[in-house]
């Protein structure tokens, strides 16, 4: 009986398999009674999570083939706001309900085809396995299981060892078991020739530029993106700001953006590294994401000794904190604001000073700075560790945290639900709480109807408090 074969790295990526020799069936195809985990989860097996019978050359085929965006691709179609994976499709098809017939069957193909490439089961050639769509996140490989919804964050050079070391194990099995006919023959040498084809694709996908913008910046050499050639796998803050503004800005606001990040210097914040570390000890990420926002900003008010109701200068404490806060001008953009604290600039809060932007009035940059905060604090480490864009194509899944954060830090809920209870007039309360805490009314309101005071207010008052969206 032949041995059991285990490839990977145990709890992160792992495939446990026993090769079968089948007469007059080709051994190079690797048949074998094999499952595949993710977190320690069998994601590819039989019904009952036991082993299943097939060829794991399919496995071999679809990582030489889709190893470059894998690792690279980090944006969704169209920059379709979506949570995750698991609501991309119903997302885009809220993009579709006014589109023309013609353009809707064309971008239905495009997302077709980017889930097909990052769809693990969509390796397996005849035989189904509930999707598992793999997609980076900063320095971290999202796997999401169809079937349940859950989302495994590895760390993503870890997963790309594993990934490798699966790869490399069955490319063994297969030389081993046969002399490498045609089909396993171009496997093998896709595989290898993968690196060659990562760095063709590199700068592209990592930027979301086609090649003609990239020549059109005379941006297509590493030293524009301030890039170590020795990792290509590592973002820099232009990479990153790159990637989230294209689409939204044109390739001369975008230059605007790239000069602004390389005149900020790279400054220590040992305090804010500090209590970055602290949270992350705490911090679990469960639950809704708005809970994950509001707790987080309750412990960031605990840790420094402000209580719920009273005011916080943001200003202040990113200061005490090092982090450089800086206005700039970009017309007719949609950008707030954009932050960076990668290996060569920052940590940094740019805001957008032009009248359009909702970041140049007072209340509005106090929303900024605390949303940005929570990206500071929370994603520096992982999913965002070089570069955030407010508005761009930033993660919604951080965003929807951030701005609850946001929210939260500014004005508790608690503090707003108190505030009501002992009012004698709704609109006349609203508005004193977005003067004491320098937020807006519609920010008032959002924090009122999340708190515990809102169902107990009339029809006409909730009514009023809906108006201010």
């Amino acid at each position: 009986m032949a041995k059991t074969i285990w490839l990977g790295c145990a709890n992160i990526i792992e495939l446990e398999f026993r090769p079968i020799v089948k007469k007059d069936v080709d051994a190079s195809l690797l048949w074998a009674s094999g499952r595949l985990f993710v977190a320690g989860e069998a994601v590819v097996a039989g019904e009952d999570g036991g082993a299943v019978e097939w060829t794991w050359l399919d496995l071999l085929e679809w990582l030489a083939k889709h190893w470059s965006t894998l690792l690279l691709e980090q944006s969704y179609p169209f920059n379709v706001s979506t949570l995750g994976m698991h609501t991309l499709m119903r997302d885009l098809e809220r993009r579709w309900e006014d589109m023309p017939e013609e353009r809707i069957e064309n971008e239905e193909e495009q997302a077709l085809q980017f889930l097909s490439r990052h769809d693990l089961a969509s390796a397996f050639k005849g035989i189904y396995f509930p999707s598992v769509y793999l997609i980076r996140l900063g320095n971290t490989l999202q796997v999401t299981l169809a079937e349940t919804n859950v989302t495994h964050s590895l760390n993503l050079n870890t997963a790309v060892q594993a990934l490798e070391a699966i790869a490399d194990g069955i490319v063994e099995q297969v030389q081993f078991y046969s002399n490498q006919p045609s089909r396993a023959q171009t496997a093998i040498q896709l595989w290898e020739a993968r690196q060659q084809h990562f760095e063709q694709k590199h700068l592209a996908l990592s930027t979301g530029l086609s090649q003609k913008s990239l020549e059109e910046l005379n941006a297509t050499r590493p030293e524009f993106w301030e890039l170590d050639t020795g990792n290509l796998l590592d973002e820099t803050e232009l990479m990153a700001a790159a990637r989230m503004t294209s689409g939204q800005l044109t390739l001369e606001q975008q230059k605007t953006v790239f000069d602004l990040l390389r005149e900020l210097p790279l400054v220590s914040t040992p305090v804010l590294d500090q209590l970055s570390e602290e949270l992350r000890m705490s911090f679990m990420e469960v639950g809704e994401l708005y809970d994950q926002g509001y707790w987080a900003a309750n412990w960031l008010r605990c840790k420094l000794n402000i209580a719920l109701n009273k005011p916080i200068q943001l200003a202040e404490i990113l200061k005490a904190w090092n982090v450089i806060v800086q206005d700039f001008e970009l017309e007719s953009s949609g950008l707030d604001a954009l932050a960076c604290w990668g290996d060569k600039h920052g940590p940094a809060i740019l805001i957008n000073q032009v009248l359009e932007s909702s970041a140049a009035h007072k209340f509005g940059e106090n929303s900024t700075l605390a949303h940005e905060i929570c990206h500071l604090l929370l994603d520096r480490g992982d999913t965002l560790p070089v570069a955030e864009v407010l508005n761009g194509n930033s993660p919604e899944r951080l965003e929807k945290r951030a701005r609850a954060f946001a929210a939260e830090l500014l004005l508790p809920r608690d503090t707003a639900a108190i505030a009501i209870q002992d009012s004698v007039n709704l609109q006349a309360t609203v508005t004193e709480l977005s003067d004491a805490y320098k937020v807006s009314e519609k920010l008032v309101s959002l924090q009122i109807k999340n708190s515990s005071i809102y169902s107990q207010l009339s029809q006409k008052e909730q009514s009023f408090l809906n108006s201010l969206f």
